[in-house]
């Protein structure tokens, strides 16, 4: 049996995936940055295509009564020696992949379910308190309260001193929205940019690759950072289905490539995938699954990407970055970039 999070009833598009009979119900409400358990395992959704289940990252591991993080390699370890047939090479996306039969699947955690129940007062920890404040700001600033939610450590419930806050908004007028509220919030003063030590933790942690001064000034510009009360605060975005498709498999790699192309349209750069229309003669758009590259680029720049080269049954090529959470040798740079 399947167990979701309680909460108020609020709006999720129906997303395009391709689901096998019987399993409609579950996948049809299957989003990124939702988190699914399953013995013992937590792990955050990071696409829907395969009708079998989710493919996810896995984050923590149960034992006892905490939660354990898992880095990239103590996860595949923990897949590895508990359920290898969990570790499939994906047809679709062309990689090794984590995907969780959804038979295995006991639990999903909603990102806006855990904003409603911290709405509605649910909150204990200091930052469950804090997010709560976080939240209710947004809301007071024009963000409908049904398109927010949270994810991450938060979801889980494996907040502590040092958490981070992860806001999910759901379309690109909520997310829209939520940035101009953030910048009217930090220009207030009620919350702060991040200062010299969050900014180099957040380049430390991401495992970003350049100086720190070369991800500041992309990530300054962003808007999606502050600060509120002492707490890291971050917002993404996850468009809704008639805005473009979350996936759009199957795709077949051809090898890796750098490229350097003017972006004509980065109307996508804030999707999940991130997606960049360049004008190149051999790729006709940038897709990045990392966040560390989301909102990187504007339309009129120019940007050095580097990545996998990929073509689809139809012979469109795009070059995918983010095959991993690390995305090792994969990154995107606005060239001559102002300070």
């Amino acid at each position: 049996m399947i167990h979701t999070d309680g909460g108020e009833m609020v709006h999720r598009p129906r997303l395009r995936v391709w689901m096998a009979p019987g399993l409609l119900p579950v996948m049809r409400t299957l989003r990124p940055r939702d988190f699914v358990e399953c013995d013992g395992l937590l792990a955050a959704v990071t696409s829907v295509v395969h009708p079998e289940g989710p493919v996810v990252t896995p984050r923590y591991v149960r034992e006892g009564t905490a939660l354990r993080k898992l880095d990239t390699v103590g996860a595949r370890a923990f897949v590895a020696a508990r359920h290898p047939d969990w570790l499939v090479h994906s047809p679709l996306l062309g990689v090794e992949v984590v995907l969780v039969p959804l038979a295995a699947v006991e639990r999903v955690h909603r990102p806006e379910a855990r904003a409603a129940s911290l709405r509605a007062g649910d909150a204990r920890h200091p930052i469950e308190r804090c997010a709560r404040r976080v939240l209710a700001s947004l809301v007071d600033h024009g963000v409908p309260a049904s398109r927010l939610g949270v994810t991450g450590s938060l979801l889980v419930g494996a907040m502590h001193a040092a958490s981070d806050i992860d806001v999910v908004t759901y379309g690109r007028s909520a997310f829209a929205a939520a940035r101009t509220a953030l910048a009217t919030l930090v220009q207030s003063g009620r919350w702060a940019e991040p200062g010299a030590e969050e900014w180099r933790d957040a380049w430390q942690r991401r495992g970003a690759p350049g100086s720190i001064d070369d991800y500041v000034r992309h990530e300054r510009r962003k808007g999606t950072k502050a600060i509120a009360d002492g707490v890291r605060l971050d917002l993404s975005l996850l468009q809704d289905a008639e805005e473009g498709a979350v996936d759009a498999p199957p795709f077949r790699k051809l090898g890796r490539l750098e490229l350097e192309a003017r972006v004509v349209d980065a109307s996508g750069a804030f999707d999940h995938p991130a997606r960049y229309v360049v004008a190149h003669p051999g790729v006709g758009v940038v897709v990045s699954y990392t966040a560390t590259y989301a909102g990187q680029a504007r339309a009129g720049e120019t940007v050095r990407a580097s990545g996998w080269l990929e073509v689809d049954a139809t012979g469109a090529r795009r070059l995918l970055i983010g095959t991993s959470r690390e995305a090792e040798g994969e990154r995107l740079t606005v060239l001559d970039l102002d300070a």
